[in-house]
């Protein structure tokens, strides 16, 4: 009995200092802001062409050009594993876009709110498989956007060239936007992006642009293999005349 009583007390004392030591343990991150050491070894560079000068910034702080201009880049960033991939999916929102620069809103394709992706797969052993970046409707990878072509990874690491005014990206300076498009020039380098988890920037959104899918509302925040960048059942119907454009484009 005197044994047993003192194996009692022994396990009351361990386990009472089992759970002081537990309420001093930091618990765990999860969720995206678990994978954030992750994404910052394969944070994309971004080249920017000379232009507008915005920098993807955190839209609960800035969502006007003004502040966006010369800002610390801001990076959301949201993981998605599939059977033995990973894809790390960085997102930039920034206050407004345009593609043409004509100076007149309904010729420039104008919309305030803009987000971009670049997202980098990954075998689950650390392997890297390549990368893309988003373009207006589609994904800049080996192949232009507008072919909308599936399982289509450029080689990573590699920089990611961003056109002035779409923000529109890919893996090649030229014909980013469409087919025949020049570069204007690089703008200075950024420093490097603060990384924030995805899935807790979404609460409390703000409604933005109908111009500008949030990322956590387009498919491709669920199915990273998608061609498209826009919500579920997207068709990126418009990007035939892209593609037409460059069969016609005879310099491009």
């Amino acid at each position: 009995m005197e044994y047993a009583g003192i194996c009692l007390v022994v396990a009351l004392l361990l386990a009472g200092a089992g759970a002081a030591l537990a309420s001093h343990i930091t618990p765990a991150p999860a969720g995206d802001r678990a994978w954030l050491a992750l994404a910052a070894q394969h944070a994309p560079a971004f080249v920017a062409e000379r232009g507008d000068g915005e920098s993807p910034v955190d839209f609960r702080r800035c969502r006007v050009p003004a502040c966006a201009r010369g800002a610390r880049p801001v990076l959301y960033v949201h993981v998605v594993t599939r059977g033995t991939y990973r894809y790390v999916e960085y997102w930039e929102y920034l206050p407004d876009s345009r593609t043409a620069h004509t100076g007149v809103p309904a010729f420039d394709g104008y919309h305030r709110d803009d987000w971009e992706g670049v997202i980098v797969k990954l075998r689950t052993d650390g392997t890297v498989v390549g990368a893309r970046a988003s373009a207006h409707l589609g994904w800049n990878g080996r192949h232009p956007w507008w072919d909308l072509r599936a399982g289509d990874w450029a080689p990573y690491p590699a920089p990611v060239y961003r056109a002035s005014g779409s923000h529109a990206g890919g893996f090649r300076p030229a014909g980013i936007d469409l087919a025949g498009d020049r570069w204007s020039g690089t703008a200075s380098p950024p420093p490097p992006p603060l990384l924030l988890a995805a899935d807790r920037a979404r609460t409390g959104a703000p409604v933005f642009d109908p111009g500008a899918t949030a990322p956590w509302r387009k498919q491709v925040w669920s199915d990273p293999e998608v061609v498209t960048t826009g919500p579920p059942g997207s068709q990126a119907r418009y990007a035939r005349y892209a593609r037409w454009w460059a069969d016609v484009c005879v310099v491009c």
